[in-house]
């Protein structure tokens, strides 16, 4: 008799995915904010909340999801009990956005999280999810769809979409396809003109050159020959695509001389309104969900650590700052883990090879699989 299977993982991994492709295909095959997209959101962040449920009765050891649930609930407390009706009468701004982005990443990682302990989230899905985004961005970024976003200028916010989803290009296996979609996700990438995607794209290849450095059996020699060479021919091709540019040569020039879309005021003026504060209170707790354009006069800063001071203070910043913390912490462990399991597979396969020559037993040289099934018979 076949073992019974739990078939409440199995609808959460199938309704997940196809309500999160249904929703981020508004723009695409229907028109945004349409009612699939909100059917869709609702089924999504229901089906996310129940994971999040189980989870917490499950009482796992792992710390990052208490920060996560933690932060995700002083968010939706805060925007419970702040009246952002100022915000949208005086400045016509829907403060709505941020709670729903913080809510669907954050539930995001939590339903993820679900998956991956009960052993649904495997490559091939991974891949699929890698795929689909990088379509929906081809479409965005060239308008390719009717409901896709008319750009009316130069400047592309669809080349954030080929950063975001970079980290899915380790599951690749062969290097050579990785590579070829990293280069033509940079150069979307810098097309877009967006200088938040270029700094991430920036920090993302030299992650992704130290992981390939790391895992090479090369010397040290061989290694800063290649990156040496690397680096002079990545040069003289920003040079060249910036010389024959002049919507990238206008956008650097804005960059060194200070241009930086009004930020800069706004970041001294949220610095400014929390460090001149007379209420100690407001300085630990902040001033309410969506405080930031009271400050900047309706406009988001896009710095997530000045608007969390300004609206919750440093219990909001402390709060993030160790979900930050507890992400780099569990990915070091992960990586020790992986590390060990990798030796003691070794010493394992190493001892049972040897006694297995001991007792004259000739272990299977066809593939790796008749190795672990050998192994496994052992």
């Amino acid at each position: 008799m076949l073992p019974k299977v739990d078939k409440i993982p199995v609808i959460v991994k199938y309704t997940s995915v196809v309500t999160l492709m249904l929703y981020f295909l508004q723009g695409v095959i229907y028109p945004t904010s349409f009612i699939i997209a909100k059917f869709s959101l609702a089924i999504y962040l229901s089906v996310g909340i129940f994971c999040m449920a189980e989870i917490l009765m499950s009482r796992t050891r792992q710390h990052l999801i208490y920060v996560a649930v933690a932060f995700l609930v002083a968010n939706l407390a805060y925007y419970g009990f702040t009246d952002t009706s100022i915000v949208s009468s005086f400045y016509n701004i829907d403060p709505q956005g941020p709670i729903k982005h913080t809510t669907f990443v954050f539930i995001t990682l939590l339903l993820f999280f679900f998956l991956s302990k009960k052993d649904m989230l495997d490559k091939k899905l991974l891949l699929i999810l890698y795929s689909f985004f990088f379509i929906i961005g081809i479409i965005n970024f060239y308008s390719l769809s009717p409901f896709s976003p008319r750009h009316t200028n130069a400047i592309n916010n669809s080349g954030y979409i080929f950063v975001n989803i970079l980290p899915f290009i380790f599951l690749v296996k062969r290097k050579s396809i990785s590579a070829i979609l990293l280069i033509a996700s940079s150069i979307l990438a810098i097309s877009s003109l967006k200088r938040g995607a270029m700094i991430i794209l920036v920090a993302f290849v030299i992650y992704y050159v130290c992981i390939l450095l790391k895992e090479s059996k090369l010397s040290f020699i061989q290694k800063f020959s290649i990156v040496s060479f690397a680096t002079i021919i990545c040069g003289a091709i920003a040079l060249q695509i910036h010389g024959s540019n002049e919507l990238i040569q206008e956008r650097v020039t804005q960059t060194l001389s200070g241009n930086t879309s009004g930020r800069d005021v706004m970041y001294k003026q949220l610095w400014d309104n929390w460090t001149n504060s007379d209420s100690t209170t407001k300085m630990l707790f902040g001033y309410g969900y969506s405080y930031t354009p009271m400050v900047t006069y309706g406009r988001y800063a896009h710095n997530d650590w000045l608007e969390l001071l300004t609206n919750m203070g440093l219990f909001g910043i402390g709060l993030y700052l160790l979900f930050f913390v507890g992400a780099i912490a569990s990915a070091a462990k992960c990586e020790t883990n992986s590390a060990e399991k990798k030796n003691h597979s070794f010493r394992y396969y190493s001892n049972d090879y040897k006694i297995g020559i001991l007792n004259g037993i000739r272990r299977p040289r066809d593939n790796t699989s008749d190795d672990i099934a050998w192994l496994c018979s052992r």
